[in-house]
């Protein structure tokens, strides 16, 4: 077929480059795609497009439909492209062929579920950062821009319906979780594979970047640390359904129990504090726990 594995005898450099420009391609006819449906929606009435975007927070159903498309621009369909491209089988290039087990499903699902406290005592502890006074304005950006983005996922994620949380579980845990794998540890860890032979400085650097383009700054060492954990599995499973499966279960809970306790603030608190303050124990436990996970998953590999 016509271009299918053109570039896959390309340097590691070559297949970055071409990679970049592949997802901002990807992401600009998203982006497109997400203003021509409001456009479309509102009867092309420039006042009313203005309102929508300008106040998104207010339109949790365009929020969702915008989600959905710039997953679909800027994570799936790159990832997609650039597997086709680099190689003679998307599906062995994106690691989607690797046989596994039940046992290894039931660790990383359990891994995810173990290391919610001690996760939590690291967020709380990254948005506790400082920086030095020079850096003031950064400061003050990032926590507007946190703010902000933080309203948006809020308002996107309370649910009246369920509809709207069916709706939420495809697009926050289904299509994220698929796209970032697809694009983070599918192709960019195998394209700085190809550039830096010590896997562990690929892994944490994949992890670092995956983290970087949420900009949530004061969530990015939990998040990194996810990045870290996600690229692990794939190293030690060689099966990119693992680290979705992973990512999945981690959004999923969070829209779950955001769902659950979006009425109740004070109860909302508590969970986000679980691990963190008097209950700092508990994240104690949840590593010893989830490192035992962690080692059963490792030890699949040996067994598959």
């Amino acid at each position: 077929m016509i271009l299918k594995g053109v570039f896959k005898d390309s340097g590691g450099f070559v297949r970055f480059i071409l990679f970049i420009g592949i997802v901002i391609v990807g992401g600009v006819t998203g982006g497109a795609a997400s203003v021509f449906l409001i456009a479309l929606k509102s009867g092309f009435n420039m006042e009313v497009m203005t309102e929508i975007l300008a106040n998104l927070a207010d339109y949790p159903v365009y929020l969702r439909e915008m989600q959905f498309l710039n997953q679909l621009g800027f994570f799936i369909f790159p990832a997609l492209l650039t597997a086709y491209l680099f190689s003679e089988n998307y599906k062995d290039y994106l690691y989607l062929n690797t046989p596994f087990n039940g046992s290894t499903v039931f660790w990383t699902i359990l891994s995810m579920i173990f290391v919610l406290p001690f996760l939590n005592l690291i967020t709380q502890l990254n948005q506790q950062l400082v920086l030095p006074d020079f850096l003031k304005g950064v400061e003050e950006y990032m926590k507007t821009m946190e703010e902000a983005n933080g309203k948006l996922i809020e308002s996107m994620l309370r649910a009246e319906n369920i509809q709207a949380i069916i709706f939420n579980v495809l697009i926050v845990a289904v299509f994220a979780a698929v796209g970032e794998e697809f694009i983070f540890r599918g192709v960019l860890q195998k394209i700085f594979s190809q550039m830096i032979r010590n896997k562990h400085i690929v892994i944490w650097s994949v992890a670092f970047l995956f983290s970087f383009i949420h900009f949530q700054f004061y969530g990015f060492i939990p998040r990194m640390l996810l990045g870290a954990y996600f690229g692990y599995l794939l190293d030690f499973t060689k099966n990119l359904w693992i680290p979705i499966l992973a990512h999945f279960t981690n959004n999923f809970l969070g829209v779950i129990l955001f769902t659950i306790y979006q009425d109740d603030s004070k109860q909302m608190e508590a969970m986000d504090n679980l691990g963190y303050g008097n209950t700092w124990w508990l994240s104690i436990l949840s590593l010893v726990l989830f490192a035992f996970a962690f080692w059963q998953v490792r030890k699949q590999k040996e067994v598959v």
